[in-house]
């Protein structure tokens, strides 16, 4: 029988509650042994209701006196580094969330810390453990889009959105805390989904990152966030980022020499009706089809006239994936299997830290007008930002 492994979370917010905490109490192969956060009355409350063993106010304490397997950090931007580098220190395996830090260099940090120590490293890009993105990058490998070479992904949503219905705090408001919103909160995901379906690292960014709709009695944060990015393999991508869209749009568009690909995580629309999309110019048969477009490519007329024809006509197809088992339950067996089986996670820390450069490059571009080429040879900080000294 598989050990089961003990984890804890350190952050009892809503990232926490809404997704982790569900996930755990899913999964056969673990135990929630602990839990801490700031707020103590909400991690003892918390630790009642999901069955967690003990819980904590300071996350040292945590590493110190409980025998964990794994942590997740579900805790504000700038508590990232340090808080990672001391679970590292325990021997600790770490998923910790996005964005990984507010600077490049905290982000690096995180990575050495957790490669001297020799234990695993993840980050909560979860956009790459939903199915049919996990489906696009098959696609896109075996080619049936031909060679991508322009893409884009867009990630607009409303501030009230999630902090009036959702958030336990107003630390997403604190530029202080987060370094930014729309550039590396909700382009977190943006960022690392588009790099992830290129197959290519970022050659050099230009973009912007500034807020344009919200008061600055509301937040110093930005609320819009634009960029275009140069692979090295010469392919180009861009990315939109909003706070002040008061319907989500998200979506991700792949355009091949030999086809198209469309998909949705977050939200549909009456022009993008289907989480995913398929087109493709390529000469296939019932038989040769990619199985993904085989499984779910219903006929347009009677299907006996479908299965006649020699060559599948080149049209649109609609894919509707399942939604269970979701993005936060898939990506956390998948950290479980890292651990288990020694393999590296898909978001990596260095797929993190990476991703952690193309936000502050954008700032850099902003100052100067320009693009600007990865990697980084200096600390980029954000405005605002104020980053917490390095615990030894």
């Amino acid at each position: 029988m598989e050990e089961i492994k003990k984890i804890g979370i350190v952050g009892c917010g809503s990232i926490a509650e809404i997704a982790h905490l569900p996930s755990i109490a899913k999964c056969e192969q673990v135990k929630l042994e602990a839990l801490c956060d700031v707020d103590s009355d909400r991690a003892e409350s918390l630790a009642k209701k999901w069955d967690a063993a003990k819980w904590y106010h300071d996350y040292r304490d945590m590493f110190s006196e409980t025998d964990l397997d794994a942590v997740i950090i579900a805790t504000p931007n700038n508590f990232h580094r340090n808080q990672v580098v001391a679970a590292a220190k325990a021997g600790v395996d770490v998923l910790v969330e996005k964005p990984m830090a507010g600077t490049n260099r905290e982000a690096w940090e995180m990575v050495e810390a957790c490669k001297k120590a020799k234990v695993k490293l993840m980050v909560g890009c979860d956009r790459r453990y939903w199915i049919h993105n996990q489906w696009a990058k098959e696609l896109i490998e075996a080619g049936v889009i031909g060679e991508l070479l322009m893409s884009r992904s867009c990630l607009h949503e409303h501030w009230y959105l999630y902090q009036n219905h959702v958030a336990k705090t107003g630390f997403r408001l604190d530029a202080a805390m987060t370094g930014g919103a729309a550039l590396n909160d909700t382009g977190a995901h943006a960022i690392d989904l588009l790099v992830w379906l290129n197959g290519s690292r970022v050659k050099r960014v230009v973009g912007v990152a500034k807020r344009l709709a919200m008061p600055e009695s509301y937040t110093k944060n930005d609320d819009t966030a634009l960029m275009m990015l140069e692979l090295e393999n010469g392919a180009f991508g861009t990315v939109s980022c909003n706070r002040f869209s008061p319907a989500v749009n998200q979506n991700t568009e792949l355009c091949g020499t030999e086809g198209t690909i469309f998909t949705c995580t977050d939200a549909t629309n009456p022009f993008q009706t289907w989480p995913m999309a398929v087109y493709t110019n390529k000469e296939y048969s019932l038989h040769t089809l990619p199985q993904v477009l085989k499984n779910y490519r219903w006929p347009e007329l009677f299907w006996v006239e479908d299965i006649q024809n020699e060559s599948v006509r080149k049209r649109w197809v609609p894919i509707c994936p399942p939604r269970h088992p979701n993005n936060y339950e898939r990506m956390l067996d998948h950290f479980l299997d890292c651990i288990t089986n020694n393999k590296q996670p898909l978001t990596s820390g260095e797929d993190g830290a990476r991703a952690v450069e193309v936000m502050c490059a954008v700032l850099k571009s902003q100052e100067s007008g320009r693009w600007v080429d990865l990697p980084l040879e200096e600390e980029i900080v954000p405005k605002y930002y104020k980053p917490l000294p390095l615990e030894e």
